[in-house]
């Protein structure tokens, strides 16, 4: 898989929703990176008021990327892990 060959199909904050498309990707036999970028949520009024003392959170985001040839197969799995995740 090369770089330049790579589109991005979906960006979650979810591990749950990360865990079921990877296990997707798996057993459709779709490579993929994940690139994971660590967001902090501070809460600004406790900021403020107390300082951080702990109050901040770290959350993730986990982009999935797939070659090019796999996009639309990668596209469906995305769809369908959604739909069953919300009803």
């Amino acid at each position: 898989m090369r770089l330049f060959q790579r589109e991005k199909v979906i960006t979650v904050s979810d591990s749950r929703q990360k865990e079921k498309i990877q296990e997707a990707f798996v057993q459709h036999k779709i490579e993929y990176k994940i690139k994971i970028k660590e967001i902090m949520q501070k809460n600004a009024i406790d900021t403020a008021r107390l300082g951080s003392l702990g109050n901040n959170k770290v959350k993730f985001q986990y982009s999935f990327y797939v070659d090019r040839e796999d996009r639309q197969l990668a596209d469906d799995i995305v769809k369908s892990i959604r739909f069953s995740l919300s009803s």
